[in-house]
């Protein structure tokens, strides 16, 4: 199976140098979709390692966006299957194998990487995470248990199915409702999570503005 990494990068000046080295211990071909960075992340993507494609939006789109772009260069280029990482330096390459193991000898559609929620994570967002996970649950049958962890996995018959609609934040809610809307075979592996810069990512208001997707796409579902 031909597998390719899919680096989201947006303002990571500070850790994209770090990322791109550990990345290249894999052997994997990195697909860096540059969205829109005001910063110097495009400079420092260029020429650092050989099996590397820079894809650049002239302006920010969202993550959603660069994923989509990463994905159809990849599957228009002959790869079977691509894994998502963060570009904050948040996903360790060491859990790596674990997504190609489970793609390649295990035969699943997607893969989603869990993170030990309970350690080291403040109450608030410990909790948020799993209100989120339970509500999407009850909704649409489907119980993962990191909803927004950005390491994940996908093959391209998967990724023809569930093609989604979010430019931001939401994509990763999105991509678990339609895995359970698709039928699609899919498992979840532990993964380590580095907080660099404290705790990033979604927002209160992204958070508040993905809840109110996932009631969307319940309403969309009957329409």
């Amino acid at each position: 199976m031909k597998i390719a990494i899919v680096l989201p990068v947006f303002n990571e000046e500070k850790h994209i140098e770090n990322v791109l080295k550990n990345l290249a211990k894999s052997k994997l071909t990195i697909i860096a979709v540059d969205d829109g960075s005001k910063d110097m992340s495009s400079q420092k993507l260029k020429g650092k390692i050989p099996k590397i494609k820079v894809l650049t939006h002239k302006v920010n789109l969202g993550k959603g966006s660069a994923m989509k772009t990463g994905c159809e260069y990849a599957f228009n280029n002959g790869y079977d299957a691509v894994i998502f990482m963060d570009s904050d330096g948040q996903h360790s390459i060491n859990d790596l194998p674990k997504f190609i193991e489970k793609l390649e000898t295990e035969k699943f559609d997607i893969v989603f990487g869990s993170r030990n929620l309970g350690l080291d994570m403040p109450l608030i967002r410990f909790l948020g995470n799993k209100f989120a996970s339970v509500f999407v649950n009850l909704l649409f049958g489907i119980y993962v248990s990191d909803l927004l962890s950005g390491y994940r996995a996908i093959t391209k018959k998967a990724y023809q199915k569930i093609k989604w609609e979010s430019q931001g934040y939401g994509v990763e809610t999105e991509m678990v409702i339609k895995t359970k809307q698709e039928k699609l075979k899919y498992t979840e592996v532990p993964i380590e999570t580095i907080y660099l810069d404290g705790f990033k990512g979604v927002s209160i208001l992204d958070a508040f503005g993905i809840l109110l997707n996932v009631v969307y796409w319940r309403l969309k579902r009957y329409n």
